[in-house]
């Protein structure tokens, strides 16, 4: 059985990838930032098939709550064996009317939250030859 973290794991591709990961019998910790209701309702989703999952919210694009999530699966399994560093955001709209606070916002989450969460990861998966997936 292994601990995995999956980052943006409320909604779509992510949550799809924690659920099938669950089902597989490991130990899931599904992240979230703003959507604790859909988060919610993948672990009752799951706990009603028998099926066990951790969500966290933690917003990853900020280091310090990324290391909060990372944290929380060391404190709650002593490993980490493999983090899938999903989370990401898109603006729909026209690039010309991107503002530097979007574009700031799509950068911190889709860029900077793989690179705080994969370096924290790191710390504990490098002796144990754990991978990241980006």
């Amino acid at each position: 059985m292994k601990t995995i973290i999956v980052t943006g794991a409320s909604r779509g591709i992510g949550r799809c990838i924690a659920e099938n990961l669950a089902k597989e019998g490991n130990h899931v910790i599904a992240n979230y930032n703003k959507s604790e209701k859909e988060a919610k309702e993948l672990k009752t989703k799951l706990e009603k098939e028998g099926i066990f999952v951790d969500i966290y919210k933690a917003d990853v694009s900020k280091r310090e709550e990324a290391a909060s999530l990372i944290e929380f699966a060391v404190n709650k399994f002593d490993k980490i064996d493999v983090l899938i560093n999903n989370a990401g955001i898109a603006k729909m709209q026209m690039f010309s009317d991107v503002t530097e606070e979007d574009w700031d916002e799509m950068i911190n989450t889709n860029l900077k939250s793989a690179f705080y969460c994969s370096q924290k990861a790191l710390e504990h998966m490098v002796h144990e030859k754990k991978r990241v997936d980006n």
